[in-house]
């Protein structure tokens, strides 16, 4: 049974067991298909709310094969839009009726696109290749001053501390995602109107709020959450014939001149759509880092080195860098520990591996967070998490180990 081999995946510990598993089922296209619906990121669900059935609604009389194809057949009419709205809804809600409880649970998985069976699509297309499609935007490499030898000067920005947010607009639509490729739907009354009115493109940029936990609530809350104060910067600017191909030629500067341009053209009408400042500065390190403490000093966390000449990189390049005072690093949760004092009963902290040394991060959890995770451990241990540290001790632990945010939204 399909659930089966999920449940045995998800309580399988380390990436060789779960590829294990996965080779033993490579002739398994249920399997194979639940996964590509799980991950893709261009796929689309167009459904608000996932609906709840009762136990006596159900009625289970197909077979394990007909009861999925008929869950993908629904799906199918969503992702389409041959039904929207309150239909897609009750589409979804007539195929969960002829599943067994077991099989719903995993099918609201998908449709939340949140699998969780701590198998990245990394290691899923290594076993099963070119299965998923990946979403790539340009990350940036830690600051290293050799890389700069060819240049003779740069572009330095803010660095942000906010949800990277890719945005395709295209036929009067506009489609906002996040780095891991994760759909982010809540902004369709207030940041899609205004992206709309800049024309089809690509942009790129970092949703910014008041503070992070909130900003989180109102980008990934399904319903009821108030995202007027939320606003949109832009840095980056592509062309979607580049995007397509994932070939892009147009430098940094030009693609920054020409999303400055787009935002001047409809400037009397954005609100919630606003231009990261640039400042161009000789390729010197002094320069460089007396920008960099500028923007420190404004409150922001450091700042983005960028090459003027280079074309936008489809994943992580020193075509972009970033000079911070502290240091940040994506780990992966491997077990949760009870709080003490004041914390009992709550999450104390979360441990992460850090090049073989288990390191133990419990500051940056606000009270509220502390609790909720506590109450659902099983859908924290094996997400992703962003640690921002001081230094590397001489034992290979963290300094000053902190959470920022979860990094697989997600």
């Amino acid at each position: 049974m399909i659930v089966e081999i999920l449940e045995q995946i998800k309580s399988s510990s380390g990436s060789n067991l779960k590829k294990s598993i996965l080779l033993e089922n490579d002739s398994n296209d249920l399997l194979k298909k639940i996964f590509v619906y799980s991950f893709d990121p261009f796929i689309v669900f167009n459904v608000v709310k996932v609906p709840r059935v009762k136990e006596s609604d159900k009625t289970i009389a197909m077979s394990e094969a007909d009861r999925w194809d008929s869950f993908f057949t629904a799906v199918d009419r969503c992702i389409s839009r041959e039904v929207t709205g309150n239909a897609a809804i009750e589409t979804i809600r007539s195929a969960f009726c002829v599943v067994t409880k077991e099989e719903e649970v995993w099918m609201r998985k998908i449709l939340k696109k949140h699998l969780a069976i701590g198998a990245s699509v990394k290691t899923i297309n290594s076993v099963y290749p070119g299965l998923i499609s990946t979403f790539e935007v340009s990350l940036a490499q830690k600051f290293d001053m050799k890389r700069l030898k060819d240049q003779d000067s740069v572009a330095i920005e803010p660095k942000l501390d906010g949800i990277r947010c890719f945005c395709i607009v295209e036929n009067n639509d506009v489609k906002m995602y996040a780095r891991s490729g994760k759909l982010i739907t809540n902004f369709s009354q207030t940041i899609a109107p205004e992206l709309l009115k800049l024309g089809d493109g690509c942009y790129d940029g970092e949703l910014m709020g008041s503070d992070f936990i909130s900003l989180m609530r109102q980008a990934y809350r399904k319903e009821d959450k108030d995202t007027s104060g939320t606003y949109l910067a832009l840095f980056d600017f592509l062309p979607l014939s580049e995007w397509r191909s994932k070939k892009s030629t147009m430098p940094s500067e030009s693609r920054y001149e020409a999303l400055l341009d787009r935002l001047a053209e409809s400037a009397i009408d954005l609100e919630m759509v606003q231009p990261v400042e640039r400042t161009t500065v000789d390729a010197v390190y002094d320069e460089i880092k007396d920008q960099h403490d500028y923007y420190v000093k404004e409150g922001y966390e450091g700042a983005m080195v960028k090459f003027l000449d280079a074309p936008y990189k489809f994943g992580r390049g020193f075509e972009v860098m970033k000079l911070k005072a502290f240091h940040d690093v994506d780990l992966t949760i491997q077990s949760l520990l009870e709080g003490t004092g004041k914390h009992s009963g709550k999450l104390g902290s979360v441990v992460v591996n850090y090049k073989g040394v288990d390191v133990q991060v419990g500051s940056g959890f606000s009270d509220e967070l502390r609790t909720s995770i506590w109450s659902n451990k099983e859908e924290f241990v094996g997400r992703m998490i962003e640690v921002r540290y001081q230094e590397v001790t001489p034992d290979g632990s963290l300094r000053f180990p902190t959470f920022v945010c979860f990094r697989n939204d997600r």
